[in-house]
């Protein structure tokens, strides 16, 4: 295993050592325990064991000499307590991925199952592969099971198409119910919330999926990039939504990205940003909440490990990331 301390001389190549080297900023201002201002939470302060990172966000760091082992070290000591996985269990058993994560105090939470690639073969499609996800969820010890992307559910983005994929979700969530699951969720990007005749497609998967059956991971990054109100969407439908991807985007008529045709930022250009450090209003945004202890809260960024467009590297980005939420308090009814 590998500490903070022991990370200079890790040897893991160039691009690796600049990225953890970052580590000594944060780690300074925070002090060595970096869990030490984090509260125990409340209504309105998001408990230090529903702060987690979607580990899509260290993907760089896994192939170097850290491993999974030493980037997730990384990762508990910058105070995050959960992590989602992003459909892989880097050449690990789900068993020996959950002790590793449980040894260094982190419980593995989620995951998103499901194909990655138009090539791969959808196993949410057949009961035989929801079976083997259910297996695999069983042994990580995860609440809720779900999906990150509609590769292999929908070809198109019509309103009939996310008709049937609602329809989809409905009979994965039931037949989740019926394995020991809270049921199934669904994690949008931006171009879920294009609009279609006056509205986001994405209303039709609130509206006509089963709430006891289907639930949404909300990336509310990705919200804010479509051009839509995140707060509004916790405000009307909180009971849904039991985690969350938390996500700052910045500005940039120059920046990387461009938001995803037909939503109503359709071409605008933007960068990622570690979260604090963006666009995002997030004491406004939670404060649609009721009670920040209902939910789960995954920091991610998915350039933290570009060094080009993100310098200070990714552990930089979680620590930064796991202050910010600790040290958040939201304000009831700020609209």
């Amino acid at each position: 295993m590998w500490s903070r301390r022991a990370l200079f001389g890790a040897g893991a190549g160039a691009a690796a050592t600049a990225a953890l080297a970052a580590v000594a900023g944060p780690a300074s201002a925070a002090g060595d325990d970096a869990t030490a201002s984090i509260g125990n939470g409340g209504p309105h302060v998001i408990p230090k064991d529903r702060i987690g990172l979607q580990v899509f966000t260290v993907r760089t760091l896994v192939p170097t000499s850290l491993e999974i082992g030493g980037t997730l070290e990384v990762v508990a000591e910058a105070g995050v307590k959960e992590i989602e996985l992003a459909g892989t269990y880097y050449d690990k058993t789900t068993v020996e991925i959950r002790s590793i994560a449980e040894s260094l105090g982190i419980r593995v939470a989620s995951n998103h199952f499901g194909p990655r690639s138009l090539d791969a073969p959808n196993p949410w499609a057949t009961a035989q592969g929801r079976a083997q996800l259910f297996q695999e969820a069983h042994s990580l010890g995860l609440p809720i099971v779900g999906t990150g992307s509609t590769i292999g559910i929908i070809n198109e983005f019509t309103e009939d198409s996310f008709r049937a994929m609602a329809d989809l979700f409905n009979e994965w969530g039931e037949d989740a119910v019926r394995n020991g699951f809270d049921g199934f969720f669904f994690h949008n990007h931006d171009r879920e919330f294009a609009i279609v005749n006056g509205r986001p497609l994405f209303d039709i998967l609130l509206e006509e999926t089963d709430p006891r059956y289907v639930k949404f991971e909300v990336d509310l990054g990705w919200v804010s990039v479509a051009g839509e109100d995140p707060y509004e969407y916790l405000r009307r439908h909180q009971s849904r939504f039991p985690m969350f991807h938390i996500k700052d985007i910045r500005w940039d008529p120059n920046g990387p990205r461009v938001a995803a045709a037909g939503t109503t930022n359709a071409g605008r250009r933007f960068g990622f940003a570690d979260l604090g450090k963006g666009d995002v209003d997030w004491v406004r945004t939670l404060s649609a909440l009721k009670d920040l202890r209902a939910h789960r809260y995954f920091i991610e960024h998915d350039d933290a490990g570009n060094l080009s467009l993100n310098p200070a590297g990714a552990p930089n980005t979680v620590w930064r990331g796991a202050k910010h939420l600790s040290q958040l308090t939201t304000r009831p009814g700020r609209r």
